[in-house]
């Protein structure tokens, strides 16, 4: 997404209220809500008229558009979970989730440290180093005190 459909996308997520782009955020990737809430975190003294501009344009995009499709993957796991047995159905489902944008790296990135640490701690020290360097920066720990120059 460009610089201005993510602008706009923040706008419109600023708009909705918290409970609403709470939902929508559940559908994006790690790098999708790095993206919009740096955008979020920027935005000040935006124009009413932007502001309406952007929901138009949503709505105008919006209209004809029906909720088939919508919430598909619940409802393909419901479905296959009748058809094949709970197993079965975890094992396919977990296959199309990985194809749909989401690398084994990439869900690293949403575990907390302990359990990534934990997945990968029976690796090559290369494979570790490999991960790492994919999993972008994260924030320090803040200093407790108890390290020298503290």
């Amino acid at each position: 997404m460009d610089n201005d459909g993510v602008l706009k996308s923040a706008i419109l997520l600023m708009s909705l209220g918290e409970e609403e782009a709470s939902q929508v955020f559940r559908f994006l990737g790690p790098k999708e809500v790095q993206k919009l809430s740096e955008t979020m975190a920027t935005l000040n003294d935006i124009k009413q008229e932007t502001i309406e501009t952007v929901l138009e344009e949503f709505c105008q995009h919006a209209e004809g558009k029906t909720s088939l499709g919508q919430d598909a993957l619940d409802y393909l796991r419901k479905v296959l979970t009748r058809a094949l047995g709970e197993e079965k159905a975890n094992n396919l489902m977990d296959r199309i989730s990985q194809g749909d944008d989401t690398s084994g790296i990439e869900s690293l990135k949403w575990m907390d440290a302990a359990s990534a640490a934990e997945l990968i701690k029976n690796e090559h020290p290369q494979i570790i180093a490999t991960i790492l360097v994919h999993l972008g920066r994260i924030n320090p720990v803040p200093s407790s005190g108890c390290l020298p120059n503290d």
